[in-house]
């Protein structure tokens, strides 16, 4: 007596029984074996596809379809992929969306006198009488009187922020 390719001889030597090919080296499959009748198939975990061959996976690039649904940047990885966002802003519970942080909300953002939150950063502004110096976060002092005595028909004080005129 003989078997069907799939099947082996049972010990009473007259019937065939499913050899479970998945039992021997996962039936070669790189990942999953399912065991069918008189055969078995392959399949792949989540983020990878099954090869031509039917027994191996790739890597499948989420990220080379619609940027993998993240919003801003995607990285591909072994089986799957990681969203993020450009700077100035923070990715959402979603792992998916940005949004944009308000860097001011914290310390001021770094600024002396005033935060202006914008899209993706901040800008930082002085009070009346003060400009921001090269580093964009300080306020110096503008000295009114160094230029045309301030407007003043006779002395001119400078003072923080501003100056006074007197006789």
């Amino acid at each position: 007596c003989s078997c069907n390719s799939g099947y082996g001889l049972n010990g009473n030597s007259r019937t065939c029984d499913d050899v479970d090919e998945c039992a021997v080296q996962n039936g070669g499959c790189e990942h999953n074996c399912s065991n069918t009748a008189g055969s078995f198939k392959c399949s792949c975990n989540s983020g990878y596809r099954l090869n031509r061959n039917g027994l191996t996976c790739s890597d499948v690039d989420e990220c080379s379809v619609q940027n993998g649904g993240c919003e801003h940047k995607c990285q591909n990885t072994a089986g799957s992929f990681t969203c993020s966002c450009n700077s100035g802003y923070g990715l959402n519970g979603n792992s998916r969306t940005c949004d944009d942080v308000d860097e001011c909300a914290v310390q001021n953002g770094g600024c002396e006198h005033n935060c202006s939150n914008t899209a993706g950063s901040f800008k930082c502004s002085c009070n009346s009488g003060y400009r921001l110096n090269r580093n964009g976060l300080t306020c110096s002092d503008v000295d009114e009187c160094s230029v045309q005595n301030g407007g003043c028909e006779h002395k001119c004080q400078n003072t923080a922020g501003s100056f006074t005129c007197s006789c």
